[in-house]
């Protein structure tokens, strides 16, 4: 059974960055980070100018392998460490440090080694000017760096078929196995960056021979993801009840497990009837899934009959099952939500995910709220149905568009949250109120320009 939580990656990482260096960005400026792991949150702050966003681009280019975006950031050093002790050192070939003030005629040349222990284990010169495979097709368009659209379909193209151009021939097995082992290390750190254009979301334009993208509404894409995700969930649960029912006969006739005892089958029913009630009230449950059930009466049922209800009450858990992370995950949100709104109520919807009403029940459509609304409807969005397990998320500038009273209470929510769903971040923010009284999660960025440079 699939999981209905809507997730960047497949897979959950178990590796965690540890230290992040950059050296020389903009030719000015040097930044050292020392994550947190104890608290999961790690606040940076500096004036405007010193490359906050840079920083945390960089972080989620490097992770993501996108050498070609990442190259075009000003940078001459990276030093990265991972919770494990590799090592992970980027350097750029042939750029004076004029060059990257003025952030003109860059070399795009930068080196990738990987090391443990003080010993090598990989390393790649990568070059945007020098693809590392064969001929780029002509049908293939690149709009901006690490973003290429095949001109036949106006489709992006995705990163396995540019490696197939990239990375695929004229190479030797050294140096192909080289490319592997730095992809597979780096991709062990799963990142999820959050950037501060968070109302309007690029999608790819499907219409034949079409360039480029389209931007939409992210708090509609929300609430359209949260709908198929709801979907999946009530699919999941209809297939798992029917597998379910349709073997009950033969399970009871053949399974000699004990019964329940009669205090914990009755336990069980009542929590499988307050999450039914939850399910009916967040809005994912229709009222006709629900049949109340008066658990006194099992005090004067026969024995026997006990083990029937023992296998129905296993079997109602496992059903459930498909709505856990979706449920738990969706009432955070609208508590949240409830929490913050005045005048205007967030609801939820099976067919359209998320709803706005205003005075009188009169419906608002999502994308007629204030900035500072759709941007808190889509930041607890991300980070709740969108970050997977030990994802280490990056988060810019999260006081846009929001009050000062929703600023203050963003931190501890996220902590709540980094808490339930296992991930860390890193938050780039101007904003005091965001900080409030944890100074002790703070990284100040280095702020002192290199007067050497002419």
């Amino acid at each position: 059974m699939e999981s209905t939580h809507e997730h960047e990656t497949n897979t959950s990482s178990t590796e965690r960055l540890i230290e992040y260096e950059i050296l020389g960005l903009y030719g000015l400026y040097n930044h050292k980070i020392t994550l947190n792991h104890t608290d999961g949150v790690t606040i940076v702050h500096g004036p405007n100018g010193v490359g906050k966003t840079a920083l945390l681009k960089s972080i989620s280019n490097l992770f993501n392998c996108d050498y070609d975006s990442l190259a075009s950031i000003p940078f001459s050093q990276i030093n990265a460490r991972l919770s494990s002790g590799w090592e992970i050192v980027v350097k750029r070939a042939g750029a004076s440090t004029a060059q990257l003030v003025r952030r003109k005629n860059i070399s795009h040349r930068i080196e990738v080694e990987i090391k443990k222990d003080k010993k090598t284990h990989a390393s790649h010169n990568f070059s945007e000017d020098a693809p590392v495979g064969g001929r780029i097709p002509p049908w293939y368009n690149r709009i901006a760096p690490g973003v290429w659209f095949d001109e036949r379909t106006g489709e992006e193209v995705g990163p396995d078929e540019l490696d197939v151009f990239f990375h695929r021939p004229n190479r030797s097995k050294e140096k192909r196995r080289n490319i592997e082992s730095i992809t597979a290390i780096l991709k062990t750190v799963s990142v999820h960056l959050v950037e501060t254009n968070r109302l309007y979301k690029p999608i790819q334009a499907n219409e034949w021979n079409k360039k480029g993208t389209k931007l939409v509404s992210a708090v509609n894409d929300c609430a359209a993801k949260l709908a198929n995700n709801i979907g999946t969930a009530l699919k999941d649960y209809g297939k798992q009840s029917q597998e379910l029912d349709q073997s009950f006969p033969h399970r009871f006739i053949t399974k000699s497990a004990k019964p329940l005892e009669l205090p914990d089958l009755k336990n069980r029913l009542t929590e499988l009837a307050k999450q039914l009630e939850n399910l009916k009230n967040l809005g994912i449950l229709d009222s006709e899934n629900f049949q109340s059930f008066n658990i006194q009466v099992l005090d004067h049922v026969e024995p026997q009959k006990l083990e029937i209800m023992s296998l129905y009450v296993e079997d109602s858990e496992e059903k459930l099952k498909a709505f856990e992370s979706l449920a738990d995950r969706t009432e955070l949100l609208l508590s949240s939500l409830k929490a913050k709104f005045k005048n205007k109520k967030i609801l939820l919807s099976k067919d359209r995910g998320l709803y706005a009403e205003g005075p009188g029940d009169l419906e608002i459509p999502l994308d007629s709220l204030s900035s500072g609304e759709q941007h808190e409807i889509v930041l607890l969005y991300e980070l709740l149905f969108k970050v997977s397990k030990n994802t280490l998320v990056l988060i810019d500038e999260p006081e846009l568009s929001l009050h000062v009273n929703w600023q203050k209470a963003f931190l501890p929510e996220l902590l709540s949250i980094s808490k339930v769903s296992d991930f860390y971040s890193i938050i780039a923010t101007h904003s005091p109120f965001i900080v409030g009284g944890r100074d002790d999660l703070m990284t100040a960025l280095d702020a002192s320009a290199d007067e050497s440079v002419e």
